[in-house]
């Protein structure tokens, strides 16, 4: 079936290196939970989604291009993820629909002709800055989590407690974690998370409570999560945005690693392994749309692949194994999940740094190549907005070149993506289409956050969750008050007559209203924009 014999392999070193990658890349199980719990999903059902989506999406990269590559949510997506779920504005159930019509595009693209054209006529140096812009992020979510940065009373980035607690576990982790990676150890992200994680027990960082019940445990059910999409979503304009930044680093995430694992396995094997590559597209395409239908972040290859290519793994049998293991760590979620943020934090600064390292291509003689790129890092870095991050720089890259006389290096790639990008920015604000029952416009999804808690992002989306409001035209469509409106309210769901904050009449049939208090949020702070005990407009029933 792998035809192993004929790539000049054997089952047992292929067995071998599949449980190479296995190892270098098992963590995460303990990551992605941590990470997408910040946008609210429950942990518990993010690992067994986690655990599920590696193995099927690993198993079409085995059995459909019968390469040795191994398929998981990837670590620079599951951050923008969290991201869309958070400080844009949108919920994590949105933000799934968008991995799932980004993956949807990602599969048409990589069926198609134009896939090559693609790939050829988008410039490397946009492509840098986002991997980097990206890597920056990930690291200060990191930091964040792990306590070793906080916000300070001037709203300033500060240097937090790192003398104990979780911050001082966070610092040792680094520590740990840079002198394995010093020492070339081909297991330092696992190794490390693990020893920050025994360290913690008697700092009271890390809960062994879960453990009372057993180390074997059946999985958590995904039910939760799986196939929580939210098409309504869609008919904002600004969403689009956001699908469109999806689709562009799955598409050259994936890329990015093809080329790095066929260069892993050395120049002969790279050139016969090479036609592929379309294959293997279509496999991390179709494991994207698999991922988001079980409740996860955009799947991607991993780059821990080459462990395992390095020990001699040439087929799907390498992929084949490892799906393997991680089917058998189904029953180990509580270890997984008793694993602290401060644990995980030298991890996602050393994904940040990887992701970094793109930078060193870029060509920083060239103004018109530099200065977009530049703009792109450090608006993802410092606002967090992924997509107004590459659509500034973008167009940034498109006036750059037309003014300095370069306008044969705009591809029609480029001016599509462009004209794309600008049409986001100038639709993201409209207000959108009417409502069901034609009374008004819809809210717009850029609706400007006020008060000392930022606001409500989600009464931007307000519309969505009152689909029988008989009342004025739009939901709040004049809301400017501060954050955390009816403070003290503890009674039935459409009790309010009369809106604290500025007097606005709120009809009797508004439904699923309800206060949230502090200690159910999600821990995502300031981060996340989220203000703590703010008001949540949910669907009535849930």
């Amino acid at each position: 079936m792998f035809k192993v014999l004929q790539h000049e392999s054997t089952p047992k070193l292929e067995v071998a290196a599949g449980a190479t990658t296995f190892l270098s890349m098992v963590y995460v199980l303990a990551v992605n939970p941590l990470i997408l719990s910040f946008a609210g999903m429950p942990q518990d059902a993010i690992f067994t989604a986690t655990a599920l989506a590696t193995i099927f999406a690993t198993l079409i990269m085995a059995f459909g291009a019968n390469l040795p590559f191994a398929v998981a949510p990837g670590m620079g997506l599951n951050t923008v993820f969290v991201v869309i779920a958070t400080q844009m504005g949108y919920t994590w159930q949105q933000a799934l629909t968008g991995v799932f019509v980004s993956g949807c595009l990602f599969v048409v693209l990589s069926i198609s002709p134009l896939r090559e054209k693609v790939l050829r006529e988008v410039p490397p140096s946009l492509q840098h800055a986002v991997a980097a812009g990206v890597g920056l992020m990930i690291a200060h979510i990191g930091l964040k989590n792990g306590g070793v940065i906080v916000i300070d009373q001037a709203g300033m980035y500060a240097l937090g407690t790192i003398t104990s607690g979780t911050g001082l576990l966070a610092v040792l982790g680094l520590f740990i974690t840079g002198a394995l990676l010093a020492m070339r150890f081909r297991f330092a992200l696992l190794l490390a998370i693990i020893l920050a994680t025994i360290i913690g027990i008697p700092m009271d960082v890390t809960q062994t409570g879960g453990l009372s019940g057993g180390l074997l445990q059946p999985p958590p059910s995904i039910g939760s999560v799986a196939f929580q999409f939210d098409f309504s979503v869609l008919n904002n304009f600004g969403f689009w945005g956001v699908i469109l930044t999806l689709l562009f680093m799955e598409v050259f995430d994936g890329l990015a690693g093809f080329l790095a694992l066929f260069t892993v396995m050395g120049k002969r094997d790279a050139d016969l392994y090479r036609h592929k590559l379309g294959k293997a597209f279509i496999a991390d395409s179709v494991g994207v749309v698999v991922g988001s239908a079980l409740g996860v972040s955009p799947n991607t290859t991993y780059a821990e692949s080459g462990s395992g290519i390095a020990v001699g793994g040439r087929t799907g049998l390498t992929a084949l194994t490892v799906a393997i293991l991680f089917a058998l760590c189904l029953f180990l979620s509580t270890f997984f999940l008793m694993i602290p943020a401060s644990a995980v934090t030298p991890a996602l600064v050393t994904v940040g740094l990887l992701m970094t390292v793109s930078l060193t291509s870029l060509n920083f003689n060239d103004i018109t190549e530099s200065f977009p790129a530049f703009v792109i890092v450090v608006i993802i870095a410092f606002t967090l907005r992924l997509s107004d991050g590459m659509a500034l720089g973008w167009i940034l890259y498109i006036v750059m070149k037309l003014i300095s006389g370069k306008r044969d290096q705009l591809t029609m790639t480029v001016w599509i993506v462009g004209v794309l990008f600008l049409a986001k920015e100038i639709l993201a604000g409209w207000p959108g289409p009417p409502l069901p029952d034609g009374s008004g416009a819809r809210p717009s999804s850029r609706l400007p956050m006020t008060g000392p808690g930022r606001a409500l992002p989600v009464l931007a989306r307000s519309w969505r969750f009152f689909p029988a409001w008989p009342g004025p035209a739009g939901p709040f469509p004049d809301w400017t008050g501060p954050a955390g409106a009816f403070p003290d309210w503890t009674g039935p769901a459409g009790a309010f007559t009369t809106w604290p904050a500025q007097s606005a009449t709120v009809p009797a049939p508004c439904r699923g209203i309800r206060r949230t208090p502090p200690e159910s949020e999600p821990a995502v702070s300031d981060l996340a924009a989220l203000s703590r005990g703010s008001l949540l407009l949910a669907p009535a029933g849930r």
